[in-house]
């Protein structure tokens, strides 16, 4: 099943995985520093002295063994940053859909801005009558509620986060274990605080990514044509600006929209009508 590549959703992907590079990176590169101060052991110099090039090194005045014994903790640190910026995009994308929902006259503006979080998703599956993927919505839940403990309550679990880490279906559990390497419990008890680790990024990132297709498709199939034939009509004149003719237009079209907008089959008919409301 092919997506839709509206220009939101387009945006939401670029930024889906230029976060997933940065963050790759970072944890890649934590664990690269790690080993080349190795090479180190047993200087009693600080890092300023041996590596005066490197931008900000003053900020981390330490020995090489202190910095080491930083980066080898990185991945946690770096994982508590990272999971809540996944969900914030996928979040920020959430509402994008709303958006085509109400330009498509299926929900009210008031309806987006009371949808939070944790419900977000409901008023989805409610405006376009179907449900999005049981396993990975548990999933979504289970993580977002990790979130809220490490930002809101000092990284304690609170009885709710207990509680869902107890109810995981049987397909989402195994997926989870699959993609983190550990029963979700393992991370979440009673009196321990909430930790990320690399498992739990991939997951985050699986399971937006995941969801984020399915809503792509449930909007295909209930955004009225004529608004899918207006959103393309205005993303082509956006990409192709520098078109002041109808007929270059007209001759770019089919091209432009085989590539972003061929799931939508969208009729000349309908093509002509939206042509015709956007003054061309």
């Amino acid at each position: 099943m092919s997506v839709v590549h509206f220009p939101e959703y387009r945006a939401y992907e670029n930024d889906r995985i230029h976060a997933s590079d940065a963050i790759m990176a970072l944890l890649a590169g934590s664990r690269l520093a790690e080993n080349m101060l190795r090479l180190t052991a047993g200087s009693t110099r600080l890092l300023p002295e041996i590596f005066p090039a490197v931008p900000h090194i003053k900020r981390m005045n330490l020995s090489t063994a202190s910095a080491q014994s930083l980066l080898a903790e990185a991945e946690k640190h770096l994982s508590a940053m990272a999971v809540p910026y996944a969900l914030a995009i996928h979040e920020d994308f959430v509402q994008t859909c709303f958006g085509l929902l109400i330009r498509s006259g299926q929900m009210t503006q008031s309806e987006a801005d009371g949808a939070k979080a944790y419900s977000m998703h409901g008023v989805f599956e409610k405006k376009v009558g179907q449900k999005l993927p049981q396993d990975s919505m548990e999933q979504f839940h289970l993580i977002r509620k990790m979130r809220n403990a490490v930002i809101h309550a000092g990284g304690m679990p609170q009885p709710g986060l207990i509680k869902s880490a107890t109810k995981l279906g049987p397909s989402a559990l195994s997926q989870w274990v699959k993609l983190t390497g550990e029963h979700p419990q393992l991370r979440i008890s009673a009196g321990v605080p909430v930790s990320f680790s690399h498992g739990e990024l991939i997951l985050a990132l699986a399971v937006t990514k995941r969801i984020s297709q399915e809503m792509n498709y449930l909007l295909r199939d209930k955004v009225a044509r004529a608004t899918w034939a207006d959103v393309a009509l205005e993303d082509f004149d956006v990409e192709h600006a520098a078109l002041k003719h109808i007929s270059q237009k007209k001759r770019k079209l089919p091209g432009f929209l085989n590539t972003n907008y061929r799931p939508l089959n969208l009729s000349q008919a309908e093509l002509n009508s939206a042509m015709q409301r956007a003054g061309w």
